[in-house]
């Protein structure tokens, strides 16, 4: 019989103490819910935030990769910016990066583009690592000193991808002769990024 009061015993004061953890919780105010709930923007830990630095871009958790297009710095030199592409970055999305231009931080810190904001940059064909590239009637008739800059920024843009070691430009049906880093015209209808060697930093 005391055996049989024992447990009777026990389970009261489990249940009693059931009870009281059931109380408490309530008395702390978290809520209980059923199903997922949203947090409203105002209430989100800073760790969990869109703005902190650490979280990744959407880009990246899409599996988007960096790749490097080519811009003009306050100095006019070139300047490298990290661009997240679709895999596998292909010539085409290379220039349509660089179309874009300047992000608006990036114009922040004087970082500008000489490819006409109208541009239509097409990857033409590729033989043994030359790329020709297509320009539209925009690079007709350049600023004054801005040719220079636009060939390089393309040049070096698309040299980035290990697949791509010169370029060819056609311009109206017809192969032409680009300008290269000292103002001049090129010597060969095929340019590299050495022919750009001065406007790097």
């Amino acid at each position: 019989m005391e055996l049989g009061c024992d447990m009777k015993l026990r389970r009261l004061v489990a249940l009693g103490c059931l009870v009281v953890v059931v109380i408490a919780v309530a008395g702390c105010g978290l809520p209980i819910d059923n199903s997922p709930q949203a947090i409203p923007a105002d209430e989100m830990p800073l760790a969990l935030s869109e703005s902190n630095a650490t979280i990744p871009s959407v880009s990246r958790l899409l599996g988007s990769i960096p790749e490097e297009i080519y811009l003009l710095g306050p100095d006019a030199q070139l300047v490298g910016r990290i661009r997240y592409l679709r895999p596998p970055p292909t010539p085409q999305g290379m220039l349509d990066a660089l179309e874009t231009g300047p992000a608006p931080t990036e114009l922040d810190q004087g970082i500008q583009s000489a490819i006409p904001s109208s541009a239509n940059l097409i990857a033409g064909a590729q033989t043994g690592g030359v790329l020709t590239v297509v320009l539209d009637s925009s690079f007709g008739s350049p600023r004054p000193g801005q040719a220079t800059y636009e060939f390089a920024q393309i040049v070096y843009t698309v040299t980035s991808l290990p697949q791509v070691h010169g370029v060819l430009f056609e311009y109206g049906g017809a192969i032409i002769q680009p300008v290269v880093g000292n103002g001049s015209f090129a010597t060969s209808f095929v340019v590299h990024r050495a022919d750009y060697a001065q406007l790097v930093p």
